[in-house]
């Protein structure tokens, strides 16, 4: 370049630079300049004499900055073209006083920060490597290192997920700069550090000399005495800590549980003066972030093993969170029809969820009294399923993630709520109130909509958890129903529905690997309602009636085996495999389902020369009589008694098998006087 250009340059620039150009101005400059100069600035290897090497750079990239200023021209290709040139510019080596290199780092960060606020900006940016270069220019603390931070917090706010899979190492050693700013923190700046540092908390695993650094920080905020405008931001960042770690974050011992039992006290207090006071404007964002808190809370307390606190704590405990969901439900009380899609609706729903699903005893009629609101918000959130997932990422944004794109919580408002309603359909009272709002009809619909996800057509391998935990609680509360309100079973058509559901669905579901709890779950609820719908022609020994059964059999059957020991020459009864990790999830729908099997015999004249068919009644009768009786608990001895004199009364050809099988001589071993009785008649 000549020295000519460097003059031309240098003019224009200085134009540029000062500072009254209007944008008809910048155009006539850009229109006579084009991208060309400034690329031969940028790209120019070789100086005049005398002339450093970055001032050539310095002239490119102030042109380029005037240019940016336009959003037009700031998403034009020439722009994004020079981005990976332009992040190599923040962390080049230099004179730190050099006032050209110091105005060349000011026009990259201008021009950068004018792409980030393109729509498609922060994309090219990341693609780009700025992301890293911004990490290193601000770790390296050299002139502009604010303005890389502040460029970094727009992008994470922007493309959070793109940002930390391009740029991980590097955000992390932010993170870790940051954290430990923050715990050494005396001044105002721990404040501002509150309200930077969820933007930079990873969605994978946050690094545990980061959750030290940040914890310690918190308590020393938290046990000061504050303004809300300094409180506020320290239990939002607590919050996004607790959704994101649970309680792993915080330390065991004396100072966790004393940290812990601050964080949900102080919690429960905001929420209270919140929702208390009529004629307040809530700080929505503020309150759902205490609700994380409360939830933590929640946890800790119910926790028996390895609880961070100490039984008297959780007492103390109980009773503050008792008051601050009594408040939580004195807003719901208030909220009309307008607002059941506000995203703040949906939060405070969701915290009065986690209450009941440890919790009913308490508030009792206040909880009663809201029950109606509960089931009309519940089906009208699920008749209009789509905007309830977009609902539920809004709440995501409130106050626990960020950012659009971070953690969600659960997409429906129906399933925070089955734990609680599990516990209420138990009770006469409650259990009345929601058969009266029509919960038991929405909860058919609920299930069988959740049932199709797990259906062979779809991927069941990316289904969260939650969806498997929502149908088995859903069995749970049809239990209920099914012992405490049979006649409800008996006469509304939902519950046949859900019965050929539950016929079609076991025979596939009993051999899937992982899913004998679900499995178990609609077994038992299928034998059970049998006995209740034992007239209906859909039971009358058709394909899907004996499907049922035989999977049902096969469930009953597997659990137990004959299991050799050492030094004897007798097997004991153990249990299988698949059924040994799980049987305290399941021994309770194990033995009820046995019983509804046997209940169903007598009632269904077809089953019995099905179950023989099966060879389970022949079976049974070989594995009790291959083990030590005294290795047989009395309640499977009551438990396969139950079947067995069901069976033999049921049908000859039963009994006949089981003589064939020495029958009468293994009850007889094990005082089965109803079954040696039963085989010794005709």
């Amino acid at each position: 370049m000549s020295c000519c250009d460097l003059a031309a340059a240098g003019q224009v620039t200085k134009a540029v630079k000062a500072g009254d150009i209007d944008a008809k101005t910048r155009r006539r400059i850009f229109d006579a300049v084009g991208f060309t100069f400034p690329n031969r600035l940028l790209t120019s290897k070789e100086a005049p004499d005398g002339c450093p090497d970055h001032v050539l750079r310095a002239l490119g990239v102030a042109l380029l900055a005037c240019f940016c200023s336009d959003p037009e021209l700031a998403a034009h290709p020439q722009v994004l073209n020079k981005i990976p040139i332009l992040s190599t510019f923040l962390t080049a080596r230099g004179d730190p006083d050099d006032a050209a290199r110091r105005s060349m780092i000011d026009d990259t960060y201008q021009c950068l920060t004018a792409v980030a606020g393109t729509p498609r900006g922060p994309r090219h940016l990341i693609a780009g490597g700025t992301v890293s270069a911004l990490c290193q220019a601000y770790l390296g603390h050299g002139y502009g290192f604010d303005q890389a931070l502040a460029l970094l917090v727009g992008l994470l706010a922007a493309a959070e997920t793109q940002c930390w899979k391009e740029a991980e190492p590097d955000l992390l050693a932010v993170l870790r700069g940051l954290s430990e700013d923050f715990q050494k923190a005396e001044d105002a700046s721990k404040f501002e550090l509150c309200q930077l540092l969820p933007l930079f908390l990873p969605p994978t695993t946050v690094p545990s000399e980061c959750l030290r650094d940040l914890q310690a920080g918190l308590a020393r905020i938290l046990g000061s005495k504050l303004s809300s405008w300094q409180r506020n931001p320290a239990l939002k960042l607590a919050a996004r800590l607790a959704h994101a770690c649970g309680s792993d974050w915080i330390p065991a011992g004396s100072s966790g549980s004393k940290f812990l039992a601050l964080l949900v006290n102080l919690a429960c207090v905001e929420v209270r003066l919140a929702l208390e006071e009529t004629g307040t404007e809530v700080k929505e964002d503020v309150v759902t972030a205490c609700y994380a808190l409360m939830e933590l809370g929640i946890q800790e307390c119910t926790r028996c093993e390895q609880s961070l606190l100490k039984e008297p704590q959780k007492v103390q405990l109980v009773s503050i969170m008792k008051e601050a969901i009594g408040a939580v439900i004195h807003y719901l009380q208030q909220v009309g029809q307008e607002k059941q899609k506000e995203p703040f609706v949906f939060a405070s729903v969701r915290i009065l969820g986690a209450w009941l699903a440890e919790e009913t005893s308490s508030l009792r009629k206040e909880v009663c009294q809201l029950l109606p609101f509960l089931v009309r918000y519940a089906k009208t959130l699920y008749e209009e399923a789509e905007e309830t997932n977009d609902l539920s990422q809004q709440v995501a944004t409130l106050a626990i993630s960020p950012t659009t794109s971070g953690p969600t919580w659960p997409g429906d408002a129906l399933r925070l709520l089955l734990p609680g309603w599990c516990h209420l359909t138990v009770e006469d009272g409650p259990r009345e109130i929601l058969i009266k709002e029509g919960a038991p009809s929405l909860l058919c619909k609920y299930f069988l909509q959740q049932w199709e996800l797990t259906s062979p057509g779809h991927d069941t391998s990316v289904l969260p958890d939650s969806v498997e935990i929502g149908l088995q609680t859903c069995c749970h509360i049809f239990l209920n129903l099914v012992v405490t309100a049979p006649g409800l079973i008996k006469r509304d058509a939902c519950f046949t529905s859900l019965m050929n559901t539950l016929m079609t669905s076991l025979p596939a579901l009993v051999q899937q690997q992982g899913r004998l709890l679900l499995a178990a779950n609609v077994a038992t609820l299928g034998l059970l309602m049998a006995r209740l719908l034992s007239t209906s022609p859909a039971l009358q020994g058709t394909p899907a009636s004996r499907g049922f059964f035989a999977a049902a059999i096969l469930f009953l059957s597997q659990s137990h085996v004959a299991r050799a020991t050492p030094g004897s020459d007798q097997a004991v009864l153990a249990l299988s495999p698949d059924y040994e990790g799980i049987w305290a999830d399941l021994q309770e729908l194990w033995f009820l389902g046995m019983q509804a099997f046997t209940g169903c015999v007598p009632l269904l004249p077809w089953l019995a020369p099905a179950a023989l068919r099966s060879r389970w009644p022949q079976e049974l009768l070989q594995l009790l009589g291959s083990v030590s009786p005294n290795s047989v608990k009395p309640e499977m001895v009551a438990a396969y008694q139950g079947v067995l004199v069901e069976l033999a009364r049921a049908n000859r050809l039963c009994r006949e098998a089981m003589r064939l099988q020495a029958g009468e001589e293994t009850a007889s071993h094990y005082r089965m006087a109803a079954l040696e009785q039963c085989l010794s008649e005709p």
